[in-house]
């Protein structure tokens, strides 16, 4: 049985490389859009496996902008769809104004895969609804690249095919022959959602609206996570002026994709036309709320960037700049935001301004109460300023709330050692160096201060 599985998954994996390889010798590019060396790194390997020239084929950008305007290029002298592997957030902006004005400018022209090392299922679902074909989660392997790439290009195999012939002949109003194809499709893989989105279009063009929305409802059933199938319930529901279903579908696709603020004022303005007023400004104020933390999110993150950029420039200037990327984000900071305190305790530290990262790691505790890596970040910046026993109790609720942070590095081994050599605990002080050089043997600064309480 094992050998029979074995002999399937390699002629799968056969399958997928002869797609992608056909893809390439089409004229097909790849374009990579991340800031994650390691997978770009696999995605160039990946692509040279199939013997492929990686320059050729494949370009790379580590901006969102980049993207955009590089896939435009490439788009117009293409000979094949352009897979795009877009990384889900990088400098902590993320992907879903791309994957917007990538398929709003080149739909057809592109195959958006997004790449995410953490699942997100909000924005997983929102990257959908805007446009991604597909999503992979990071590790991944060489043949699991391959497969991706290949669902892209070619979605599916005689499936794919007869799905696209129906959606073409019912575009062109050939109604008989596209629901012959709809019925092999029901022979091939019964009760298909997609089978079932296609019918319930056929039914809404014969002006039969009851038995499109049995075949949309049999589509939602199938996969409650798939999107499409409410969208076409509001719309159909629109048509028949049944508000009532409309709001309860627009209420189920708010419920899945809560940061899509054009559909909040959609259901606002349905209240409105029932005449009901306070319901309507509920949802007007929730879509003022997404805006605002998008907003939110864009000024800061903005901030915080060309803090980055300004570096050690001018780190007085770059820390102004992270100080006022914090205050942007106001009451919408949430524990997400760690990352931009962590980043401001750091340009202090390095001015020895120690008290004043204290003060800032300690803020951010209110969004993270018990944080191993805040309460570390205190005792550090507490040694910094030779205040050792609180650096100790510090670093003792660290290692409270996560006992692993030891792992994390030498140097945090390093640094508690420190704070209990400090504080005339070298009993202690020689097990967390152990714990150091145990993870590197050849960290020097463990090393000395080892040997010299010896």
């Amino acid at each position: 049985m094992d050998a029979v599985m074995r002999l399937k998954t390699d002629q799968s994996a056969k399958r997928y490389e002869k797609i992608v390889l056909d893809y390439f010798n089409e004229g097909g590019v790849v374009l990579v859009c991340s800031d994650d060396e390691a997978f770009v790194k696999a995605l160039r390997f990946t692509i040279s496996q199939l013997k492929q020239d990686v320059r050729s084929v494949c370009r790379e950008v580590q901006e969102y902008d980049d993207v955009v305007t590089l896939a435009g290029k490439l788009a117009e002298k293409a000979t094949a769809p352009l897979i795009v592997f877009l990384e889900r957030r990088m400098h902590k902006a993320s992907c879903i104004k791309t994957v917007k004005v990538l398929k709003n400018f080149y739909a057809d022209k592109t195959k958006i895969i997004v790449v995410s090392s953490e699942t997100s299922r909000e924005e997983i679902i929102l990257a959908h609804e805007v446009g991604a074909d597909s999503f992979i989660t990071k590790p991944i392997s060489a043949n699991a690249i391959i497969e991706k790439a290949a669902f892209a290009i070619r979605p599916n195999t005689q499936l794919g095919v007869l799905m696209d012939r129906c959606a073409a002949l019912l575009e062109s109003g050939e109604l008989a022959d596209a629901e012959a194809l709809a019925a092999r499709i029901f022979e091939i893989k019964p009760d298909s959602l997609k089978g079932h989105l296609l019918m319930g279009d056929l039914e809404l063009r014969r002006g039969n609206h009851k038995e499109a929305e049995v075949h949309y409802l049999k589509a939602y059933k199938s996969e409650k996570l798939f999107i499409e199938p409410l969208k076409k319930l509001v719309d159909l529901n629109s048509q028949t002026g049944d508000t009532d279903k409309k709001l309860f579908f627009l209420n189920k696709l708010d419920a899945l994709s809560p940061l899509n603020f054009e559909r909040k004022v959609e259901i606002g303005e349905t209240y409105l036309s029932r005449d009901e007023a306070d319901k309507a400004r509920d949802y007007f104020e929730q879509a003022k709320k997404v805006v605002g933390r998008v907003a939110a999110d864009m000024v800061s993150e903005s901030l915080m960037e060309i803090a980055r950029k300004i570096g050690e420039k001018d780190e007085e200037l770059a820390l102004a700049y992270m100080t006022e990327a914090i205050e942007a984000k106001g009451l919408e900071l949430t524990r997400d935001d760690l990352w931009m305190f962590n980043n401001r305790g750091i340009v202090l530290r390095k001015q020895g301004k120690w008290s004043e990262a204290v003060d800032n790691y300690t803020k951010a505790l209110s969004l993270a109460p018990n944080d191993a890596g805040l309460f570390y970040n205190i005792g550090v910046a507490y040694a910094d300023g030779r205040a050792y026993d609180k650096a100790w109790d510090s670093f003792q609720k660290a290692l409270n709330a996560d006992g692993t942070i030891v792992l994390q590095a030498p140097s945090v081994g390093y640094n508690i050692a420190m704070a209990l050599h400090r504080v005339r605990k070298p009993v202690e002080a020689k097990t967390y160096l152990g714990m150091a050089l145990e993870l590197d043997p050849g960290y020097e600064p463990a090393k000395k201060l080892l040997e010299s309480l010896s």
